[in-house]
């Protein structure tokens, strides 16, 4: 079980390591990026044998601690980092290990769809989840080019997040 060292950092062994804190440049930032360091290799299948690695790529502090709150509820189900920039998910993209990303498209500095084209370039074995406010048929066609796996609404399919990286673990 992880358990909260900061507003957005969480520890324990099912994140695969210790957590290394990158602070964002924004000092006035309500948010720090936070990425897993692995402790070592595993080539584990993620079904049944460990929790799903999850990372966190929302601005809103209030959603991500939503997030954290219904993940946490789910079994088999961690996260591991929560970045609220485009560079900070790419920096925890790059050191840290996870087995899917929820997304949003809007971010403090840049924007989901630049996660989502690292992703697609670099992790596409990622379950990738975009989770936005921004639901047109333009967006979810950009998202789903650049890779998504699946698009959704925070309005309205807020808690499908738990059921989708349930179902990527085979619960």
């Amino acid at each position: 079980m992880n358990r909260s060292v900061g507003p957005h950092l969480h520890t324990g062994d099912s994140c695969g390591g210790i957590l290394r804190t990158v602070h964002s440049s924004d000092r006035h930032s309500d948010a720090y990026a936070h990425t897993a360091v692995p402790s070592r290799p595993t080539s584990a299948p993620i079904a049944r044998t460990r929790p799903l690695r999850v990372l966190l790529v929302e601005d809103s502090i209030l959603i991500r601690k939503h997030l954290v709150a219904l993940l946490e509820d789910s079994e088999g189900v961690a996260v591991c980092g929560e970045v609220d920039t485009e560079a900070d998910a790419l920096t925890a993209l790059r050191v840290g290990r996870f087995d899917a990303v929820v997304v949003d498209l809007q971010l403090r500095e840049g924007s989901g769809f630049g996660v989502l084209q690292h992703l697609k370039l670099h992790h596409p074995d990622l379950l990738a989840i975009v989770l936005t406010n921004s639901n047109t048929a333009a967006m979810r066609a950009r998202s789903l080019a650049l890779g998504a796996h699946h698009f959704l609404d925070k309005s309205s399919e807020f808690e499908r997040v738990a059921e989708l990286l349930e179902g990527l673990r085979g619960n």
